[in-house]
Protein backbone atom coordinates (compact mmCIF):
# COMPACT_ATOMS: atom_id res chain seq x y z
CA UNK A 1 0.00 0.00 0.00
CA UNK A 2 2.84 2.09 1.06
CA UNK A 3 3.94 2.05 -3.09
CA UNK A 4 0.49 3.25 -3.89
CA UNK A 5 0.42 7.10 -1.77
CA UNK A 6 2.70 8.38 -4.39
CA UNK A 7 0.11 7.54 -7.15
CA UNK A 8 -2.74 8.20 -5.42
CA UNK A 9 -1.65 11.74 -3.78
CA UNK A 10 -0.21 12.56 -6.73
CA UNK A 11 -0.45 16.83 -8.46
CA UNK A 12 -3.91 15.86 -10.00
CA UNK A 13 -5.64 15.52 -6.48
CA UNK A 14 -8.40 13.65 -7.85
CA UNK A 15 -7.80 11.58 -4.82
CA UNK A 16 -7.90 14.05 -2.37
CA UNK A 17 -10.81 15.46 -3.65
CA UNK A 18 -12.99 12.59 -3.67
CA UNK A 19 -12.00 11.91 -0.05
CA UNK A 20 -12.14 15.72 1.03
CA UNK A 21 -15.33 16.97 -0.32
CA UNK A 22 -17.38 14.03 1.55
CA UNK A 23 -16.03 16.64 4.79
CA UNK A 24 -16.16 19.13 3.54
CA UNK A 25 -18.61 22.16 3.45
CA UNK A 26 -19.74 25.16 2.54
CA UNK A 27 -19.99 26.81 6.06
CA UNK A 28 -16.51 25.94 6.98
CA UNK A 29 -14.57 28.56 8.82
CA UNK A 30 -11.56 28.71 7.12
CA UNK A 31 -9.19 31.79 6.58
CA UNK A 32 -7.76 32.78 2.91
CA UNK A 33 -4.28 30.99 4.05
CA UNK A 34 -6.19 27.96 4.73
CA UNK A 35 -8.48 28.01 1.95
CA UNK A 36 -5.71 28.92 -0.64
CA UNK A 37 -4.02 25.39 0.60
CA UNK A 38 -7.02 22.75 -0.63
CA UNK A 39 -6.78 21.43 -4.06
CA UNK A 40 -8.34 24.02 -6.32
CA UNK A 41 -12.06 22.06 -6.85
CA UNK A 42 -12.10 22.59 -2.88
CA UNK A 43 -11.84 26.48 -2.85
CA UNK A 44 -14.94 27.30 -3.40
CA UNK A 45 -16.62 24.48 -2.60
CA UNK A 46 -20.44 24.84 -2.03
CA UNK A 47 -21.69 21.26 -0.89
CA UNK A 48 -22.17 20.54 2.10
CA UNK A 49 -20.99 17.43 4.01
CA UNK A 50 -22.23 13.94 4.45
CA UNK A 51 -24.44 12.71 6.74
CA UNK A 52 -23.96 8.65 6.61
CA UNK A 53 -21.27 7.61 9.76
CA UNK A 54 -20.28 4.98 7.66
CA UNK A 55 -18.79 7.20 4.53
CA UNK A 56 -17.88 9.21 7.30
CA UNK A 57 -15.87 7.22 9.38
CA UNK A 58 -14.20 5.39 5.73
CA UNK A 59 -13.12 8.83 4.43
CA UNK A 60 -11.46 9.33 8.38
CA UNK A 61 -10.12 6.29 7.84
CA UNK A 62 -8.77 6.75 4.38
CA UNK A 63 -7.05 9.71 5.36
CA UNK A 64 -4.97 8.43 8.20
CA UNK A 65 -3.83 5.16 6.52
CA UNK A 66 -2.51 7.89 3.92
CA UNK A 67 -0.47 8.92 6.98
CA UNK A 68 1.42 6.22 7.22
CA UNK A 69 3.86 7.84 4.75
CA UNK A 70 5.94 10.46 5.07
CA UNK A 71 4.59 11.50 1.29
CA UNK A 72 1.45 10.58 2.79
CA UNK A 73 1.32 13.19 5.36
CA UNK A 74 3.56 15.70 3.93
CA UNK A 75 1.01 15.83 1.05
CA UNK A 76 -2.35 16.03 3.17
CA UNK A 77 0.01 18.85 5.49
CA UNK A 78 0.31 20.72 1.95
CA UNK A 79 -2.85 20.16 0.83
CA UNK A 80 -4.87 21.84 3.70
CA UNK A 81 -6.82 18.62 5.22
CA UNK A 82 -5.89 19.76 8.77
CA UNK A 83 -8.23 22.31 8.46
CA UNK A 84 -11.04 20.49 7.04
CA UNK A 85 -10.39 18.43 9.45
CA UNK A 86 -10.70 20.67 12.44
CA UNK A 87 -14.00 21.86 10.61
CA UNK A 88 -15.33 18.44 10.67
CA UNK A 89 -14.63 18.13 14.00
CA UNK A 90 -16.47 21.02 15.18
CA UNK A 91 -19.22 19.79 12.89
CA UNK A 92 -19.52 16.38 14.64
CA UNK A 93 -18.98 18.39 17.98
CA UNK A 94 -22.15 20.69 17.54
CA UNK A 95 -23.85 17.66 16.12
CA UNK A 96 -23.84 15.76 19.82
CA UNK A 97 -24.04 19.54 21.44
CA UNK A 98 -21.57 19.26 23.58
CA UNK A 99 -18.82 20.63 21.76
CA UNK A 100 -15.80 19.39 19.90
CA UNK A 101 -12.55 18.19 22.25
CA UNK A 102 -9.36 19.01 20.94
CA UNK A 103 -7.20 16.46 19.36
CA UNK A 104 -5.48 13.74 21.20
CA UNK A 105 -2.28 12.07 20.63
CA UNK A 106 -2.25 9.36 17.78
CA UNK A 107 -2.88 5.33 18.65
CA UNK A 108 -0.55 3.11 16.13
CA UNK A 109 -2.24 2.74 12.79
CA UNK A 110 -2.35 -1.54 13.17
CA UNK A 111 -4.95 -0.15 15.96
CA UNK A 112 -7.22 2.44 14.52
CA UNK A 113 -8.85 0.71 12.27
CA UNK A 114 -12.34 -0.47 14.13
CA UNK A 115 -15.43 -1.79 12.85
CA UNK A 116 -17.71 0.67 14.30
CA UNK A 117 -19.15 3.47 12.16
CA UNK A 118 -21.21 5.51 15.23
CA UNK A 119 -20.28 8.76 15.48
CA UNK A 120 -18.11 8.25 18.51
CA UNK A 121 -15.81 6.21 16.94
CA UNK A 122 -15.91 8.81 13.84
CA UNK A 123 -14.75 11.65 15.88
CA UNK A 124 -11.83 9.48 17.66
CA UNK A 125 -10.60 8.43 14.48
CA UNK A 126 -10.61 12.12 13.23
CA UNK A 127 -9.14 12.98 16.42
CA UNK A 128 -6.11 10.48 15.62
CA UNK A 129 -6.06 11.83 12.00
CA UNK A 130 -5.52 16.10 13.17
CA UNK A 131 -2.73 14.64 16.01
CA UNK A 132 -0.45 13.03 13.19
CA UNK A 133 -1.54 16.20 10.83
CA UNK A 134 -0.38 19.19 13.25
CA UNK A 135 2.74 17.48 14.00
CA UNK A 136 5.88 18.28 12.40
CA UNK A 137 8.10 15.74 11.42
CA UNK A 138 10.90 16.55 13.49
CA UNK A 139 8.37 15.69 16.60
CA UNK A 140 6.97 12.19 15.30
CA UNK A 141 10.69 10.41 16.21
CA UNK A 142 10.03 8.76 13.29
CA UNK A 143 13.71 7.67 11.08
CA UNK A 144 13.62 9.50 7.09
CA UNK A 145 14.92 6.00 6.12
CA UNK A 146 11.72 4.57 7.49
CA UNK A 147 9.16 3.99 4.47
CA UNK A 148 6.20 3.32 6.67
CA UNK A 149 5.13 3.92 10.28
CA UNK A 150 3.46 0.90 9.91
CA UNK A 151 6.65 -0.85 10.20
CA UNK A 152 6.97 0.24 14.15
CA UNK A 153 6.80 -1.49 17.02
Amino acid sequence: METLHADLLDDSDDFLVALLSVIADANDNLDQEETDKLPARLQYFEGHRSTDDVLRKKVVDSLYQCCATRHGRERLRAAGVYALAREFDRAIGAEREGGASGPSAPKALKDFTSERSDPEAVEANLHNLIGVLIRYESEMCVAPELESIRELE
